[in-house]
């Protein structure tokens, strides 16, 4: 989930497309890109910097050449002055100097000049505009103005999910945009997150936890959840009983009675510990990978990776394990849904689709 700003607005951030898109730098700082399971050299070089998106993957070379790798090809878009960058899984969305830019299906498009703030979601910007004072939204193609600041401060506060955008206006009422329609979801929320296809939200005079997903408003709770985090078509909560619940497909499902050691939603997966067991709640389904808390994972749409009490590195994907390594790895990088990692001296190797490159 990528956000970029100015001022201190929050977002959420996932849709998926290609995802089996990654790069690495060799022994002699080479840079590759692995695309669908064919690795090619792209620089001689060390690049500064890349990022990984579903249909894409962007990178400042040596030079400070901004580039972007689409649909096989490397596209120079500019020389000098990038600022911050963010890639999606359907967009890049950039600034030169004060202009922010977004390039979209293979096409660079102007937003705004000097935008006061914007956010970036999997197929969605969400930006000021300080020439007309509008909150505007680019999507699907289009910019849309949300909501105008002529009289008053357009929104109160704001979050970009992966194809929506929620905002409270002025006289507190939360809105979302959502499939380039606006509507009107509760007024005074007390908080709201959004993600993909979906809002959720607590009413601040009556406590009421209520879902928003493709369309329909859901009432999922009589009482303030305890926490709740968002994932791509789903949220999953601590209630204030104590219970551990996930949203999916339109029903609440009841994990356990009581509240996991930790647990953290990343895209398509709620990741959690319970009684010391190492869980994943995937498309329905619970699954239990290990007897202990890893020390650390690293999780990205349906995948999942990590180092196991023996040093080696493991894989959930899609409802299934791996063993990705029988020896000590590092520099492990999970984009979409591939794993890229080291291996002996300087051997880089790529999971991607059940395979290992």
């Amino acid at each position: 989930m990528k956000w970029l700003h100015i001022l201190a607005l929050l977002f959420a951030s996932a849709a998926a497309f290609g995802q089996n898109l990654t790069a690495f730098s060799d022994y002699q700082d080479h840079f590759y890109i692995f695309d669908d399971g064919v690795s090619a050299q792209r620089e001689y070089q060390p690049i500064k910097s890349f990022k990984s998106g579903g249909k894409c993957l962007a990178y400042v070379d040596n030079l400070g050449k901004f580039k972007i790798y689409f649909n096989g090809e490397i596209k120079e878009l500019e020389r000098f002055n990038i600022g911050n960058y963010a890639v999606t899984e359907n967009l890049v969305v950039y600034k030169v100097d004060q202009e922010l830019l977004v390039f979209d299906n293979g096409k660079v498009k102007s937003l705004s000049y000097y935008p006061a703030f914007y956010g970036v979601g999997d197929s969605i910007v969400a930006y000021l505009d300080r020439a007309s004072k509008y909150l505007k939204v680019y999507y699907n193609g289009n910019i849309t103005p949300i909501a105008d600041g002529l009289v008053s401060v357009p929104a109160k506060s704001l979050r970009v999910g992966d194809n929506n955008v929620a905002f409270v206006d002025s006289e507190d009422k939360l809105y979302l945009f959502y499939k380039g329609r606006i509507e009107e979801l509760i007024y005074n929320p007390l908080s709201f997150r959004v993600s993909l296809n979906t809002a959720a939200f607590v009413d601040a005079s009556s406590g009421e936890f209520g879902i928003f997903h493709k369309g329909e408003i859901y009432e999922a709770e009589t009482f303030q959840p305890a926490s709740y985090k968002m994932g791509d078509d789903l949220v999953a909560y601590v209630d204030e009983s104590g219970s551990f619940k996930v949203f999916f497909n339109g029903e609440v499902n009841i994990i356990s009675s009581f509240e996991p050691e930790f647990y953290k939603v990343i895209d398509d997966m709620v990741i959690y510990g319970e009684n010391s067991f190492f869980k994943v709640y995937y498309q329905g389904e619970e699954y239990t990978l290990e007897n202990y808390i890893p020390v650390k994972f690293y999780a990205d749409e349906a995948t999942l990776a990590y180092i196991d009490q023996l040093g080696f590195l493991q894989c959930f994907y899609k409802g299934e394990t791996h063993a990705l390594s029988d020896e000590a790895v590092r520099e492990i990088t999970v984009a979409g849904n591939t794993v890229a990692y080291k291996v002996g001296l300087n051997t880089n190797k790529v999971f991607c689709k059940g395979q290992i490159y």
